[in-house]
């Protein structure tokens, strides 16, 4: 079925358009590796050209359930499991009620809305930082209502929880394995909800799981990278990607 698929899809765009997704996918997957964030919404830049931008929640979904497997399963010994659950539980119904109006809502408003949100979480967590002030559970909990909300339309918008979850005390090591089974529950959320719709049916299930297949070496790769970093270089290239994430919502907000 998957192959039938993929000859089909390769004989209407081209080969060398699956050469690119694919080397896409490994390389927006190996930056999520290292950081935890930003692959996602790079990946949906580079495949909303091939699929459209109306199955692309639905598509990445499937993807990112597979690339988020297999970063929580290479990070699992760092796993905060109290983190996870003070995120995990507010943001499940959010992410429930945010995947049923998706489709609903202007996707320039979503784009906009969410590149306010990213840039704020840059000056947020560096003042928490000059200032001592931890997240408490409470704040992280809050943070992870607004993140599932967010996520269920959307794709990007772990960049929220960057402030809250280093606040709380995570080293980059536990970040990025935390917020690895934290989207994998988001994802596993999302395709319960659209696979009840027409917006995931066979044809782009099939195109999920190819481009998740394709993410799981650059997982690995960022792994690699990630136990190089130390803490103040991890910080540091997540504020230019959080820069990159701001910057691509505006662009997708106001282009025509």
């Amino acid at each position: 079925m998957i192959l039938e698929i993929l000859s089909g899809l390769v004989d209407e765009f081209g080969v060398w358009t699956f050469v690119g997704v694919a080397v896409v996918a490994i390389i927006t997957s190996a930056i999520h590796g290292a950081t935890g964030v930003a692959g996602g919404f790079l990946l949906a830049a580079a495949l909303a050209p091939l699929i459209g931008v109306k199955p692309i929640i639905p598509v990445m979904s499937v993807a990112l359930l597979i690339s988020h497997s297999a970063r929580a399963v290479l990070n699992f010994g760092d796993i905060n499991r109290r983190a996870y659950l003070i995120v995990a539980i507010p943001a499940v119904p959010c992410i429930v009620a945010g995947a049923m109006v998706y489709g609903h809502l202007p996707s320039a408003a979503i784009a906009l809305l969410l590149a306010v949100v990213i840039l704020a979480s840059i000056p947020l967590r560096r003042w928490a930082k000059a200032h001592n002030i931890n997240a408490t559970w409470r704040s992280l909990g809050g943070a992870g209502g607004v993140y599932g909300i967010l996520s269920g339309a959307s794709v990007g918008p772990g960049m929220l929880l960057i402030p809250f979850m280093l606040g709380y005390g995570l080293t980059k090591e536990a970040f990025v394995a935390t917020l690895a089974v934290i989207a994998l529950t988001t994802n596993i959320t999302r395709v319960a909800v659209f696979g009840g719709t027409n917006l995931l049916d066979a044809h782009f299930i099939a195109i999920g799981v190819l481009v998740g297949l394709l993410t799981i070496p650059g997982n690995y790769l960022g792994r690699v990278a990630l136990r190089r970093m130390n803490n103040d270089s991890h910080a540091g290239f997540v504020d230019v990607l959080t820069v990159l994430g701001a910057a691509n919502f505006i662009w997708l907000a106001f282009k025509p």
